[in-house]
């Protein structure tokens, strides 16, 4: 490992280290940035302690910043099946690879230009009121919880025209929301989860 890479795994720790204990943050640091160069990375290819390995990958999963590839049934995050095989792949989701590129290079975990090249990337054009709406719904769901109804009575307080069905897949593919398809099939409202990462701040 070179001197920039070990003083870009040093900036991810400190940009983790507000959350999560420094023994945590620094594993979860090597995680992640291990995870950021490739689409996938195996388990046997996460270069970490053997004796918390599993602990940081699930609690990387449980906080939705690294997510298992196989699945039940969909891209939901409920549904990834987390196994600790050493042929076993995971991913970033995108809105996570863009606040680790940031968090690189400044040693903070700054929410809005990761969510900015996120949308960008998947092609919204209203970015800044995208961005405003996203604020007030993260407001509405300290508990990482929204059903549709909710984010569709925002979108109007806001004054915000947009396809709600066109602005949930983008921000799926995004990793910013993820389907709750346990919850909606129980209750029949459609739920969605926020990606727990958005809501985590640079030090003070």
């Amino acid at each position: 490992m070179t001197s920039g890479d070990n003083a870009a795994l040093a900036n991810v720790a400190e940009a983790l280290s507000k959350q999560f204990s420094l023994e945590e943050a620094r594993c979860l640091a090597q995680i992640l940035s291990g995870s950021f160069m490739a689409d996938s990375i195996s388990y046997d290819d996460l270069d970490l302690d053997p004796d918390m390995k599993d602990d940081m990958i699930l609690l990387a999963y449980e906080k939705r910043i690294l997510l298992p590839m196989k699945s039940r049934r969909g891209s939901a995050w409920e549904d990834r099946i987390l196994t600790f095989e050493e042929t076993e792949r995971y991913h970033l989701p995108r809105v996570v690879r863009f606040l680790i590129e940031n968090a690189k290079d400044t040693g903070e975990w700054n929410t809005e230009p990761a969510l900015i090249k996120a949308l960008e990337e998947a092609g919204e054009d209203q970015i800044e009121a995208i961005i405003s709406y996203l604020n007030k719904l993260m407001k509405r769901a300290p508990k990482f919880e929204l059903e549709v109804g909710v984010m569709q009575a925002i979108a109007a307080e806001l004054g915000l025209e947009i396809d709600m069905h066109d602005t949930l897949d983008r921000f799926v593919r995004c990793g910013i929301l993820s389907p709750r398809t346990q919850r909606s099939l129980h209750t029949g409202f459609s739920k969605y989860e926020m990606n727990p990462s958005l809501y985590w701040k640079s030090r003070d």
